[in-house]
């Protein structure tokens, strides 16, 4: 049985550290998405599809027919029991057990001798609009596809429906180019979540640029600065996985399928590429935010000094004659206050025009 090399992304703060993961005994499921376990079969050929939900207590094995393509749809990681059962019927080692189990965002691929299993991540925003991430993983047989999905998002349903409605392409090109169509299917979820997200920022920066803003703008980036490097991480470690999955040891993947899953390397690039321009639009954001600061504390002391400007000359004035000299004529004059109200009155407006004129106002 051959087994490669694992590799891990950073984790969520929010995650529990793989340290914490039990080695022995019975896995654990350590998210916090805790929906009841669902699984629902699809199975189609050319010529016919059936779907119908399974019950905890089905036998993969047995519901397999041998001249139809089985998909089967594990969603919800709650039954820790159902989950361990289904991987150790396929003959997957405990460590893969748990590290599905564990949410702790691995990405790896290992090849069996009769399977192949795939774990990755994928991204959505909550309703908080706060990035969250779930487990996902496939195992790959002769004829059937078994997804595991740790939350109840609509990830593959444009998948069921080219299926039902009898695509010819996918339903008669067997499991293996099901689990790229999977493959492929998530890869455009997590760009999309990059676009959703791009969009958001862009959001932000219509505020910033109007300096309206409706939001603590420098919290909402400070976060919005690690998406780009989790993904990245992710993504790089999706693409040094995925030449295992392509050396096709097994030969689970068919001659004349693999050509599409070489495919996908281009599409990973491009979500690469995406996440490059996410991050450098996070990084002009912060830019322009504290450009913005800077711009409004200009404006302050520009007030700052136009006021103080206008005052120079007024307090020169009062100074002068603020000194205890005996001889001062406009101290003993009637209408020394008047005139020296009309005085500062007159400079006040002169030193304003100038400025108007100057355009420093």
């Amino acid at each position: 049985m051959q087994r490669q090399n694992m590799t891990k992304r950073q984790k969520n703060k929010r995650k529990r550290s793989i340290d914490n993961m039990k080695v022995f005994g019975t896995p654990e499921y350590l998210g916090k998405i805790n929906i009841p376990t669902s699984v629902e079969l699809i199975q189609y050929n050319e010529k016919d599809f059936t779907q119908r939900t399974l019950s905890p207590q089905s036998d993969f094995k047995k519901q397999i027919k041998k001249d139809f393509t089985n998909w089967f749809k594990v969603t919800g990681f709650s039954d820790v029991e159902y989950i361990n059962r289904i991987c150790r019927d396929f003959g997957l080692h405990s460590f893969d057990i748990r590290e599905l189990l564990a949410d702790a965002n691995f990405v790896k691929v290992v090849l069996y001798d009769d399977v192949t299993f795939s774990l990755i991540s994928g991204y959505y925003l909550n309703d908080e609009r706060v990035m969250e991430d779930m487990q996902i993983a496939f195992i790959l047989g002769d004829n059937f596809v078994i997804s595991f999905k740790e939350a109840p998002l609509p990830v593959f349903n444009e998948v069921e429906r080219a299926i039902s409605e009898n695509n010819i392409t996918l339903r008669k090109k067997g499991a293996d180019f099901l689990l790229y169509i999977l493959f492929n299917t998530i890869n455009s979820f997590n760009n999309n979540f990059i676009t959703m997200s791009e969009d958001y920022l862009l959001e932000i920066e219509d505020q910033l640029i109007m300096q309206n803003e409706t939001i603590d703008v420098l919290h909402t980036l400070s976060k919005e600065r690690m998406t780009p490097i989790r993904i990245k991480r992710f993504m790089s470690s999706l693409r040094e996985e995925f030449e295992n999955l392509l050396e096709n040891t097994n030969n689970k993947i068919k001659p004349e399928n693999l050509i599409y899953f070489e495919n996908l390397d281009d599409k990973f690039r491009t979500v690469s590429s995406n996440i490059y321009s996410y991050e450098e639009l996070v990084k002009s954001l912060i830019d322009l935010y504290y450009n913005n600061n800077e711009m409004k504390m200009n404006k302050i002391m520009k007030r700052l000094t136009v006021v103080a400007t206008v005052f120079i000359p007024l307090t020169f004035l009062v100074g002068v004659w603020g000194m205890n000299f005996d001889i001062m004529p406009e101290l003993k004059w009637k209408y020394g206050y008047l005139m020296s109200w009309g005085l500062f009155i007159v400079i006040a407006g002169l030193v304003i025009l100038l400025m108007k004129k100057k355009k420093w106002l």
